[in-house]
């Protein structure tokens, strides 16, 4: 079963018996979110905030940890990069599997894991 039938599953079952609550809207929005990341190459640039000039990292370092990112921020990837992306600390927390109270805070050693995890994620 993929991401996109589970979720559409779980929009069949009423909103109050649904554990956590989620709304239809709030569904729909995950439905096409599911649809358009599968759209999106692991290579794919996503964007570090505050970087200048603009840096990225490879957007696939990221996908698997997808749910950390909704845990650490409430919002997708995809989200995320539309309001302008992830910190260097907040995408090694989030990387790393860590709740950001628990996750390395200081931008340049974060900035120095992540460049080498990208590096290393891109010889494959």
């Amino acid at each position: 079963m993929t991401i996109i039938d589970f979720l559409k599953e779980v929009k069949r079952i009423p909103l109050w018996d649904r554990t956590p609550a989620i709304s239809d809207e709030n569904l729909e929005d995950l439905i096409n979110q599911a649809d358009m990341d599968k759209k999106i190459g692991r290579y794919d640039p996503y964007p570090i905030l505050g970087s200048r000039p603009q840096q990225y990292i490879p957007r696939g370092l990221l996908m698997i940890h997808e749910g950390q990112a909704w845990e650490n921020h409430g919002q997708s990837l995809s989200q995320l990069a539309q309001r302008g992306g992830l910190s260097w600390a907040e995408a090694l927390a989030i990387i790393e599997g860590k709740s950001w109270k628990d996750a390395e805070h200081n931008e340049n050693t974060a900035e120095i894991i992540v460049r080498k995890m990208a590096s290393e994620f891109m010889k494959g």
